[in-house]
């Protein structure tokens, strides 16, 4: 009787990149923005091993847990399993089926792509154990006509700072109808060490929230936020806003 496969999942979930670089199929770009009143969107894959993969794609909308059977998105990925030939890509095709998202912001939701290396007969019949390779990459629905333009969203961030008790609370206001997302942010004055803030995703006409400790005096002033966030493209952008005390 044929020994049953183990399969173990690993996920390797990257907010900011593409594969992780242990796996050999790869998406082009980072994110992916799907503009509003667009028939569809195709992605492409590159299987850069030297033997085939299997890999399998959907969306979910914020569970990291997701699967293809429990992922709830108003999108769908056809073919959603695909086998890649060595060194071959690979277009799929991602269509938007909602209609109910917000007209006047983005909406996010991530891509998933599992990597399953095929087996040989020989291979099957042994008791294998089978690694596969997870990642997530953002996509973006951008519906037609939002004010203002994405690449100076970031100008629309206010950071404020107010003391509660032993800790300090820094508030990021996003303005825009963008996601503004950061890869590195802290708290600066001229002649003194950097406060970090954790780096994460400011969501449009929103707020996000940091508590730190620090033993510097935040609110005598002369503080700003330096912080670098992720373009359309996938590039990185620097940044610098003041640090208003009491907001």
């Amino acid at each position: 009787m044929r020994r049953k496969v183990r399969l173990l999942l690993s996920l390797f979930v990257a907010g900011f990149a593409a594969f992780s670089s242990l796996a050999s199929v790869v998406m082009t770009g980072t994110r992916v923005i799907y503009p509003g009143g667009a028939a569809e969107r195709s992605i492409q894959f590159t299987n850069q091993d030297d033997v085939p993969n299997v890999v399998q794609v959907w969306v979910d909308s914020g569970d990291p847990n997701s699967t293809p059977e429990t992922a709830k998105a108003p999108f769908v990925v056809t073919p959603p399993v695909f086998r890649m030939e060595s060194k071959a890509g690979q277009t799929a095709r991602l269509i938007f089926t909602g209609k109910d998202l917000p007209q006047d912001r983005e909406s996010v939701f991530f891509i998933n792509a599992v990597q399953i290396p095929a087996l040989s007969q020989a291979e099957a019949d042994r008791n294998k154990m089978l690694l596969l390779l997870r990642n997530r990459v953002k996509l973006f629905y951008r519906p037609s006509g939002l004010a203002g333009e994405p690449e100076r969203a970031a100008e629309k961030l206010r950071f404020g700072l107010t003391r509660e008790g032993s800790e300090w609370k820094v508030v990021a206001t996003n303005d825009s109808a963008f996601h503004v997302s950061l890869t590195n942010a802290q708290i600066v004055k001229s002649g003194r060490g950097g406060v970090a803030l954790q780096p994460d995703m400011v969501a449009p006409k929103s707020t996000f929230e940091w508590r730190i400790k620090s033993d510097e005096d935040l609110a005598a002033g002369g503080w700003s936020v330096k912080f670098v966030f992720v373009n359309d493209y996938g590039g990185e952008n620097n940044a610098e806003v003041p640090l208003l005390v009491g907001r």
